[in-house]
């Protein structure tokens, strides 16, 4: 079983590809072409993972471990996932054993930064339990000083975790390959997904700015500026600063309208490069994308499509 991990910026046609690759009969997408946020999203594994040996101290590495756990409650509790129904309940016992498995010591404290970040409720809880009742703080239930195992033992945990959220999927299937959308860091591609293992492969998908402007505008998206053209193309320039070229150089990288638009021969490359069978059954609507392929053409303004050709010519 390989992991295949599908990439973007946002809106950049990353959705079409996971598509494509989860109809193959070879192929599975376990979170039901949802995005997989666990790994990437603020307080996720990639920013535990950075604050626990990237940028350690005895506070921030208690703190990243509390929020999260706190996150991975959020997001089995959220309207999203009951629409979705991407994680399953035993997600939450999965998480709380991952960070067992993490700690190398662990005791209750009560840092002045968590005391000072409660809420009325919890302060009053606290002080009573401190003040009335003559608890010893040790004994009241605040925050768990964590520091951790060495960074290779987490590696090994973070990737059992996560194959362990994958096999509890009622469609899993250990003899196909696992599709995952946005499983990691458009960025930095490479060590942003290193808690998946070795069996990974990360494609990275890139597309013509003026389809992404207009996909955006379309769905009036809350996360992108898609309100003004040329909001859009600052924050375009800004956010392409950040790529790691060396990572980019060492993943798989498809041009969106290109791919679709010769999809034979680019869905046969993307195949070799995959090892998997170039003949495998598929049930992909290649008609629907080619529909929307260049709709931007006819819904973006004149003064939109030029002002993005002359300020991203590169």
């Amino acid at each position: 079983m390989n992991i295949y991990i599908v990439l973007g910026s946002g809106n950049s046609g990353a959705g079409a590809i996971h598509d494509y690759l989860s109809s193959r009969e070879d192929c599975i997408a376990p979170f039901k072409g949802a995005e997989f946020r666990i790994v990437n999203d603020p307080n996720g594994i990639d920013d535990l993972y950075n604050n626990l040996y990237e940028n350690f101290s005895i506070n921030k590495s208690s703190n990243s471990i509390y929020e999260f756990q706190k996150f991975i409650r959020t997001i089995y509790y959220s309207n999203y996932n009951k629409k979705f129904k991407i994680y399953k309940k035993e997600i939450i016992k999965l998480s709380n054993d991952f960070i067992k498995s993490i700690a190398k010591t662990n005791y209750n404290g009560s840092p002045q930064f968590f005391l000072d970040n409660l809420n009325f409720y919890q302060k009053l809880k606290f002080y009573f339990f401190r003040f009335i009742l003559r608890k010893n703080a040790r004994n009241i239930d605040l925050l768990n000083m964590i520091t951790p195992v060495s960074s290779d033992e987490f590696l090994q945990e973070a990737n059992k975790f996560l194959l362990n959220i994958v096999r509890f999927n009622p469609n899993f299937d250990g003899k196909k390959n696992v599709v995952i959308e946005q499983g990691g860091n458009y960025w930095k591609p490479i060590t942003s997904t290193k808690y998946y293992g070795a069996n990974r492969k990360i494609i990275l998908v890139n597309r013509n700015p003026k389809a992404i402007f207009w996909s955006m505008k379309r769905r009036n998206s809350l996360s992108y500026p898609s309100h003004d053209v040329e909001i859009f193309v600052k924050w375009y320039k800004n956010i392409m600063k950040f790529v790691n070229s060396e990572e980019h150089s060492k993943v798989i990288k498809i041009d969106f309208e290109n791919f679709f638009s010769n999809f034979q021969s680019e869905s046969t490359k993307l195949c070799e490069k995959l090892n998997l069978e170039k003949k495998a059954q598929h049930n992909f609507d290649l008609d629907h994308t080619l529909k929307n392929l260049y709709k931007y053409k006819d819904n973006l303004s004149q003064y939109e499509i030029d002002y993005i050709d002359k300020n991203l010519k590169s």
